[in-house]
């Protein structure tokens, strides 16, 4: 009953702070939407001819449905919102619409802060490439100052541009995972980590556990960077027509290179501010570019045949209240089933995983679709863990080369707080058992017995063993032990797991929209994107839905026992 009281409580006050914003949200909402379409009344509206600019930065989300709005004060306070960046799914829907316009006269990327996956760079790069097959037409990169990761898009243009200053330059230093350890800090006050798991190789938890990466895991790390640079380095070398032999030789020698050290050595070709280059695209009499705009060139075509390939966007951690919710996403994947004209789905996965539950549901509304229709999965920068689970079951798997993939595992972490409560806080805890010795099961405030423990080893242990059936059943493995020697938690790269058999081919989103219409018998074809936009005000109302009802769960969490077993990869950054 007290529980129960207590869950009711919380989620009463979660639900009435989230009225309570919602509300002050809702009065902005609409006096700032009001002073946007003012001002946007006078703007000039995107030219629909000229040269399409794709500027990036900031974080690439793949489709604008999974592209959440921000709540930002100073935004709300003091201006309209700031532009965002263009959508993976609107730069596809804008490089094939400019192939097909001959008043498109070419590509200008701007190239800022950018963060995204190097598997997502590819596939840009991909497209990119299409445009320039098909057309013939040029392709220009422009940026003040270039990282590997930016660089290496670049590399797809016809020209590089870099701004002319001491302060601009291109990074060429390699590629590092760095992580913090919370071990010492942990024992220290008092807290004890307890880590369930499958596998050496299933680290997502060693920072709690560990003073520095695991051989196992560090020998795992290397290998997936190893892979992604050599990949950069063979792809750049190959593109821009210089020696890979010395690409490799530069992290250690110059780390990074100056405007004029790159134009040197041919990383880019000019050297010019943004605002001199860019006059050669001045309409005759004008003194300013008029460029064509992505979202200007992104909005969906309907074309008039009966058949149609959904391409269905799965982005995100998994789990109740995260980004990737079964309950979304499986009535999507139900729809695609029962909708008459859908007669074949790719799922775009870019998720590092999550909870057991949500995959579980995922994957089974999966392998029901593909018992009516072909479904084939086209995997974004990562799909891993709880992301390969619900890819797991279909017809066929693409991945790009540097698709961070496998984590085939599970792990379970609870911390233990009664150290940090008596010695360092001074404050004790009591309980009441009713109905058995365990009522108290997954308590932080003591020491799990051995019994608990062994109990929560099994059940991990038990999930494990599902997951590799589910590996054996849609990959064809001939038995059990197959699957395991390549699981136990290793992440692969997209080329390693073509190795591995985990994916059957190596490419992007068109790869996998080709491969589903030939399942399907397909020459004539709509793709369809779900899911559809949603309005930007439900976008609101639904994040703080999400927000009151993360506040409930993570107050009653270590009450709901299948939460505690989420398969997870904690993602590492590529510099």
């Amino acid at each position: 009953m007290w529980r129960f009281l207590r869950m009711l409580l919380a989620f009463t006050l979660a639900f009435l702070l989230a009225m309570i914003i919602g509300g002050f949200l809702l009065v902005g909402a609409l006096t700032t939407a009001g002073g946007i379409l003012a001002s946007r009344s006078g703007e000039k509206p995107s030219p629909q001819t000229g040269w399409l600019l794709l500027s990036l930065s900031g974080e690439l989300k793949e489709n604008e449905a999974s592209d959440w709005p921000s709540l930002s004060w100073q935004r709300w306070l003091f201006g309209a919102p700031e532009e965002k960046p263009p959508t993976l799914e609107e730069i596809r829907r804008a490089l094939q619409a400019a192939q097909k316009k001959s008043d498109i006269q070419g590509v200008v990327l701007r190239l800022g802060d950018l963060s995204a996956r190097p598997a997502q760079i590819q596939q840009i790069g991909r497209w990119l490439l299409a445009y320039k097959q098909k057309t013939g037409k040029p392709i220009y990169a422009y940026g003040d100052y270039f990282t590997e990761l930016t660089y290496y898009l670049a590399s797809y243009a016809d020209t590089v541009i870099l701004y002319p200053s001491s302060g601009a330059a291109v990074e060429w230093n390699g590629l590092v995972a760095e992580g913090v350890f919370f071990r010492r800090f942990l024992e220290k006050w008092g807290v004890k980590p307890r880590l369930f798991r499958t596998g050496a190789y299933k680290s997502a938890a060693e920072n709690f556990t560990e003073t520095s990466y695991s051989a196992d895991n560090r020998a795992q790390i290397t290998a997936l960077l190893e892979d992604v640079w050599a990949n950069w380095i063979d792809s750049i070398a190959r593109r821009r027509g210089m020696a890979a032999e010395s690409l490799r030789a530069w992290p250690d020698r110059y780390i990074f290179f100056s405007a004029q050290q790159a134009h040197e050595k041919r990383l880019v070709d000019t050297l010019l501010p943004w605002q001199v280059w860019v006059r050669r695209f001045l309409p005759e009499g004008k003194d300013e570019p008029e460029f064509v705009s992505v979202r200007a060139l992104a909005k969906p075509e309907k074309t008039p045949s009966e058949a149609q390939i959904a391409l269905l966007y799965a982005e995100g951690e998994i789990g109740p209240n995260s980004d990737l919710q079964a309950e979304e996403l499986v009535p999507l994947l139900r729809k695609a089933l029962e909708e008459e004209k859908i007669k074949a789905v790719v799922l775009r996965v870019h998720s590092p995983g999550g909870a057991v539950l949500d995959s579980d549901k995922i994957a089974r509304a999966v392998k029901e679709l593909r018992m009516k229709k072909p479904v084939i999965v086209s995997m974004g920068g990562v799909a891993a863990s709880g992301g390969y689970y619900i890819s797991a079951l279909a017809d066929k798997i693409v991945a790009e080369p540097t698709t961070i993939t496998g984590s085939i595992g599970v792990i379970g972490l609870l911390f233990e707080v009664k150290g940090l409560l008596e010695k360092e806080l001074s404050l004790t805890t009591d309980r009441i058992l009713v109905g058995g010795q365990y009522a108290d099961f997954l308590s932080p405030y003591r020491e799990a017995t051995l019994q608990e423990t062994a109990r929560l080893q099994a059940e991990i242990d038990h999930i494990y063993e599902e997951f590799l059936q589910v590996v054996k059943e849609g990959r064809r493995y001939p038995s059990r032990e197959a699957v395991h020697s390549i699981a136990q938690g290793r992440v692969w790269s997209g080329q390693d797991a073509l190795t591995h058999g985990l994916v059957d081919t190596l490419g992007g989103i068109e790869t996998a929209l080709t491969l589903a219409a030939q399942a399907a018998h397909l020459t004539d074809y709509e793709v369809v994107t779900l899911p559809e936009p949603e309005p930007i005000f439900q976008k609101w109302i639904k994040k703080l839905q999400r927000d009151a009802a993360s506040l409930w769960f993570f107050r009653e969490s270590r009450s709901n026992l299948p939460e505690i077993f989420q398969a997870r990869w904690i993602e590492f950054n590529l510099y």
